[in-house]
């Protein structure tokens, strides 16, 4: 979702912006349908002719100059066949808080092929360069995810009822069985304005929720919204956010949340602290603490101006350091596009 906004968004400031897409992939659909220029092109196989010469003759046609490998995997096809059409940037992108592999083809294509390594955060480009001593620091530049602050913003009227959210996919990594815990111990007190658990996302861990829902004294507190196409609403109908995720490329739904100032309980974990400042936009706890993560939850529903001013403190700080005309601003730096005039009521 991200990368087809920003192909949208360097469309509407009038720079060419495709994106090259599994054949059925939602990411093809949703492209097609947002009238995004989009080619069908499969990328399964290593170093398949097929494909290279696929990608060379799009590279060519669209006279490409810049081209962001969103995957290890599409990387291993763009660079060469970017190479071999003579496009001049070629930026490989790490997306999540994970080690890069120490083999000797990587060495070849993110040191050889690519011309930079993009990271979504600086915990992501810590641990990129210390898993990979043979990467020249110079070669890492950091691009935050930058959000819509027009889209993301607070609500007209705040939640009448205590409502916690969380959004993401339903993965151990994401804290889910932390949230079940700490959830157990709030649902087990009394009080008046019961709060209510929103869970937005789909993954695998889905019936285990399911079941363990069925478990709760007020079953009926907790539900389970699948995927949300209008995650801005969600993010506007919450007391909280609560993300106690193990490790974090660049936390989105803590950013999206704050852009709508809604207070975020998060771990004190990989990217999560460049975007929540304990005490100052958000509180911050350890990972796989439920306990602290429950104490947390409870102390902000139970001092609503407490989370009001977090909330807003939140949304400045999205403002000041992770609005998408940064990030657009950022990514045309890096790809050798002008510079983007700056934002209204932003320093330049």
């Amino acid at each position: 979702m991200w990368v087809l906004e920003t192909a949208i968004a360097l469309r509407n400031l009038g720079f060419q912006a495709d994106i090259v897409a599994q054949p059925g992939s939602e990411l093809l659909r949703r492209a097609r349908l947002a009238q995004v220029p989009a080619a069908a092109i499969p990328i399964r196989f290593d170093a398949a002719p097929w494909t290279l010469a696929k990608l060379v003759r799009h590279f060519r046609g669209t006279g490409t100059t810049a081209i962001w490998a969103n995957l290890t995997k599409d990387l291993k096809a763009a660079s060469v066949a970017g190479r071999m059409a003579g496009v001049d940037t070629i930026l490989a992108s790490r997306e999540s808080d994970f080690p890069l592999k120490s083999k000797f083809y990587y060495k070849w294509y993110f040191n050889r092929l690519a011309t930079g390594v993009l990271v979504n955060s600086e915990a992501t480009g810590r641990t990129v360069l210390s898993s990979a001593p043979w990467l020249h620091p110079d070669r890492v530049h950091l691009l935050y995810k930058g959000i819509d602050i027009d889209r993301f913003h607070p609500p007209a009227n705040v939640p009448v009822s205590p409502v916690v959210g969380f959004v993401g996919q339903l993965i151990e990594r994401k804290g889910l069985g932390d949230i079940m815990a700490a959830w157990g111990e709030i649902d087990r007190t009394d009080r008046d304005d019961r709060p209510l658990l929103r869970l937005a996302g789909e993954g695998p861990l889905r019936e285990e929720i399911l079941i363990w829902r069925s478990t709760l004294k007020h079953p009926e507190r907790v539900e389970l919204r699948g995927f949300v196409e209008e995650v801005e609403a969600f993010h506007q109908g919450l007391s909280l956010l609560v993300m106690p995720s193990l490790a974090e490329g660049f936390g989105l739904a803590a950013a999206e949340a704050s852009a709508c100032g809604v207070p975020v309980v998060a771990t004190d974990a990989s990217s999560l602290p460049e975007i929540v400042r304990h005490e100052k936009t958000g509180l911050l706890v350890p990972p796989n603490d439920p306990e602290n993560l429950a104490k947390a939850i409870t102390r902000l529903l139970g001092d609503p101006d407490l989370g009001r001013r977090l909330g807003g403190a939140g949304r400045e700080r999205i403002v000041a350091r992770f609005s998408r005309h940064r990030t657009l601003s950022r990514l045309l730096e890096l790809t050798g596009g002008p510079t983007l005039p700056p934002e209204k009521g932003q320093p330049e």
